[in-house]
């Protein structure tokens, strides 16, 4: 079966029962910790790839890890994807949940990328800025990268705004090629 195909399956299956339930802002948040928990801990990504270890074993390991901490029903859906031996599907599961609940919730998530971190004035005028063209709730992910030189690279969706010094100087350099 198609991997994404497992995910999204998975992933629309949780969501519509978090949204009866009435829970849905809760598994998002659940989803945040889980998400950290992928990306920043390398032993926790091998012990959900790895195949050797038994399904109850990873159920155990969940409950020291996240109970308590998260909703009752993360913990079972985590338990869930083990018994099933789905568990090292579960950071793309984490990714196509948050998908559909930031189109449910109306959040459009921006990539603002320049040489230095951003001030927070500066932060609000984007927000300000995104939130006037688009009408929803905006999310923005900054990121550093001296290689610009200076300016700034702007994505939302799949629209681009590159106002970094180097695409100016790639596209002069272009223009003396040609």
């Amino acid at each position: 079966m198609d991997y994404s195909a497992i995910a999204v399956r998975y992933s629309k299956a949780l969501f519509a029962l978090a949204e009866e339930r009435g829970i849905l802002n809760d598994i998002q948040n659940d989803f945040v910790i889980f998400k950290s928990v992928y990306e920043l801990e390398p032993e926790f990504r091998r012990m959900l790839q790895f195949p050797v270890i038994a399904s109850s074993k990873k159920v155990e390991i969940f409950n020291i890890l996240f109970s308590g901490k998260v909703n009752k029903l993360s913990i079972e859906f985590l338990s869930l994807l083990a018994q099933k031996r789905r568990e090292s599907y579960l950071y793309q599961i984490i990714l196509d949940f948050q998908k559909l609940y930031k189109e449910k919730k109306g959040i459009k998530t921006i990539s603002f990328t320049s040489v230095l971190d951003i001030s927070d004035s500066v932060r609000k005028s984007i927000r300000s800025l995104m939130n006037t063209k688009y009408g929803s709730n905006i999310e923005i992910i900054e990121q550093t990268d001296k290689s610009l030189i200076g300016g700034f690279v702007l994505r939302i969706d799949d629209e681009q705004y590159d106002a970094s010094v180097l695409r100016h100087l790639e596209n002069i350099k272009r223009s003396f090629k040609a």
